[in-house]
């Protein structure tokens, strides 16, 4: 079958993407994969997407001086996505659609990020099924949770999510509505009912181990778990002098900020370093060390780049973002985490962190300090949640399940 996916976001939205677009590829299918990146990467150079069409739809490096994380708003309000999508989403929505035309023009079945508002317009001028890929689980509506995240009373969450939408539907995705209306088309009712999710079959990339699949959501939402890539095209050596670091005492703590750092690399990476001294605990903190000086205390290791299945492992505690994808990854070393949020989804998932026992209490990017962040690192949180929830989602296969719900949906629409 030829099948389209579309994704829009910074490398944590464009990751699970490529790691189902290379299950669908191994599967036998005919895979092309449009992607707008946020924090302006390319991905055209990756060997092991080989045999699959990339779509660039422009992104972040056309905005000068573009950070997402600067944004003054609330760390995961709707001012702030409000924020985001009217900066990093509507400038590119004409190179977005015209990537999701032709997506749908060349393909039998698509599959979008969930905020993708142009692939739903593309997929319903070319009458071409569309699957929802949700990456954070809170963009689908349920009475048990509110929008918060928190659980208010069903009467409550239920008021809050009917306002939220009417809201958002009204206020977002501007030009997106410009292209309905330009090309006749039925004005969105619903975000949360028509783009979100999808009458086709929407599919949740989340494990349940983290985040509970909601009784009151429809039959056709399918949580499958984390969509990773290839353990081979993670896999590396590390260097001899990271080994000889490892051996000479205590695991040590793993500090990053993942996609978030290059955005305050200086500060971040202070941050950092100044919270390793406090704490007095031995360290390797991942940054662009290309770009500054290295400190030279003999309990801190420093590292450009290192895959997380790599190390983690070899790590007492995990500190970073609170991406979905490195929040995934200490789990499934099984190591406890200190999540310092920058903005958007992070501090939900810090909070799923908190929930199960894998984490310390969330700190804010825009408030935390490096005493405070070292005293987090000090508590020493208890290994035993993340150890458990780990060999848990070491049995899940999330690429594996989306695969094979997708070829139900070639056996339903027969296609």
């Amino acid at each position: 079958m030829k099948i389209g996916l579309q994704t829009w976001g910074t490398d944590g939205d464009v990751m699970p993407f490529l790691a189902l677009a290379i299950g669908l590829r191994d599967a036998g299918h005919e895979v092309s994969l449009g992607y707008t990146s946020v924090d302006g990467r390319s991905y055209a150079a990756r060997t092991d997407l080989q045999g699959i069409r990339l779509l660039e739809a422009k992104g972040a490096n056309d905005l000068p001086n573009s950070n997402p994380y600067a944004i003054q708003a609330k760390a995961g309000s709707y001012s702030e996505y409000s924020q985001l999508l009217q900066r990093y989403f509507e400038p590119f929505t004409e190179t977005m659609y015209a990537a999701s035309e032709q997506l749908c023009a060349e393909n039998e079945l698509v599959i979008g990020h969930a905020a993708c508002y142009t692939l739903h317009t593309a997929s319903q001028k070319h009458s071409v099924p569309r699957i929802s890929l949700v990456l954070v689980p809170l963009m689908l509506r349920s009475q048990h949770i509110s929008p918060l995240g928190n659980n208010l009373g069903t009467f409550v969450n239920s008021m809050m999510w009917s306002i939220g939408d009417r809201v958002s539907t009204h206020s977002w995705f501007k030009n997106g509505k410009a292209i309905r209306q330009r090309e006749g088309m039925q004005s969105i009712l619903s975000l949360q009912k028509e783009v979100f999710r999808s009458d086709v079959m929407t599919i949740v990339a989340a494990s349940e181990a983290v985040v509970p699949r909601q009784p009151d959501w429809a039959t056709n939402i399918y949580v499958t778990s984390f969509l990773n890539m290839p353990e081979s095209s993670n896999d590396a050596a590390i260097p001899y002098e990271l080994q000889q670091f490892l051996q000479a005492g205590k695991a040590p703590i793993y500090m990053t900020f993942g996609s978030c750092m290059p955005f305050d690399l200086e500060n971040s990476t202070q941050l950092l370093i100044d919270a390793a001294r406090l704490s007095r605990r031995r360290v390797i903190i991942q940054s662009e060390w290309s770009k500054m000086e290295k400190p030279t205390d003999e309990d801190i290791y420093c590292v450009e780049r290192m895959p997380h299945s790599t190390i983690f492992s070899r790590c007492s505690l995990i500190v970073h973002h609170g991406g979905a994808g490195t929040t995934q990854a200490a789990l499934l070393a099984r190591k406890p985490s200190v999540v310092v949020a920058h903005g958007f989804d992070q501090p939900y998932w810090g909070k799923q962190l908190e929930r199960i026992g894998a984490c310390s209490k969330t700190l804010l990017r825009h408030s935390v300090t490096a005493r405070t962040l070292a005293d987090a690192i000090c508590q020493d949180v208890n290994s035993e949640a993340a150890e458990r929830i780990g060999a848990r989602m070491r049995q899940e296969n999330g690429v594996a399940n989306a695969v094979k719900l997708i070829a139900s949906v070639q056996t339903k629409v027969g296609r």
